[in-house]
Parts: structure tokens; C-alpha cells; sequence
């Protein structure tokens, strides 16, 4: 629609549309345009948009003070986005050994992301079966005892 509609066309977001997930890629860049604040260290509640508008205030103020990056409380946040499990599952999904779809030939061999074509649907059937698997081998070795 975008290409169409306003002639834009990209394949990835330019670097002055800033989101959490790029908490990962260095510091904030110059200029930050918008701010996608997708995520939020703490779980809120869907219908609690405060957190998220603490989230963007924080890093306008950071901006606007010039602390950009250096801020403490932003670096604050940074950390803990970092190490929040949930953006390191999103990491892992998204751009990770658990990413789907075709292989990303233009990254080097041996980098985790590049294969592509995971399933998270057979992935869980494999776990069932060795699930399965196990508990019959229990079974067994308790018949086998008795």
C-alpha cells in the first residue's frame, strides 16, 4: 500500500524509526524520527497504556536533554531490554535459530540466523514424540524391574 499510495518502498525499517528490539544494535541514532515502542520490560496490562507513555517520555526527555544514549535512566532501560527473556525469545524468533522462512543467503555461512525454515509447529510435535518416547522408556525399564 505505501508504495504505492506515497511511492515508499524499504526492507527494513531505516534507522530513525527506533524500536526497543534495536536496543541490541549500539545506541540511539541521530535523529531518532519515531520511536515504535513496541515492548516494555515489565508486562502491563493490554489496557494499560501508561507504561508505554512513561516509555516514550523517557526517551523524549533523554533526547531533548541531549543525554541521548548517555542518559542513565535510558541506558537503564536498554540493559533491561537487553536481558528481558521475552526480547531474547523475540530475538531468537525473529532474527535467531528459530526463524522461519527461506534462508538469508546474504548473511555468512555459519551465522545462526542464515538457515531460516524453522517451525515452531513441528518443533512441538518433535518434542511430544521425544516426550512420548521417554515415557515409554520409563515404562519399560519399571516392567522390566518388577
Amino acid at each position: 500500500h505505501a508504495a504505492a499510495e506515497f511511492g515508499l518502498r524499504w526492507d527494513r525499517w531505516p534507522s530513525c524509526i527506533w524500536a526497543s528490539s534495536m536496543a541490541f544494535s549500539g545506541p540511539l541514532p541521530k535523529p531518532v524520527v519515531v520511536h515504535h515502542a513496541n515492548f516494555l520490560v515489565e508486562k502491563a496490562a493490554a489496557a494499560d497504556c501508561q507504561p508505554k507513555v512513561l516509555q516514550l517520555r523517557q526517551l523524549r526527555e533523554a533526547i531533548q536533554r541531549g543525554a541521548g544514549g548517555e542518559d542513565p535512566a535510558w541506558v537503564e532501560f536498554m540493559a533491561a531490554a537487553r536481558s528481558s527473556p521475552a526480547m531474547l525469545d523475540y530475538r531468537d524468533r525473529h532474527f535467531g535459530a528459530r526463524r522461519p522462512g527461506p534462508e538469508w543467503s546474504t548473511l555468512p555461512e555459519g551465522h545462526v540466523a542464515r538457515p531460516g525454515g524453522y517451525s515452531e509447529k513441528t518443533a512441538k510435535k518433535a518434542a511430544a514424540a521425544a516426550a512420548k518416547a521417554a515415557a515409554a522408556a520409563v515404562a519399560k525399564e519399571k516392567t522390566a524391574e518388577e
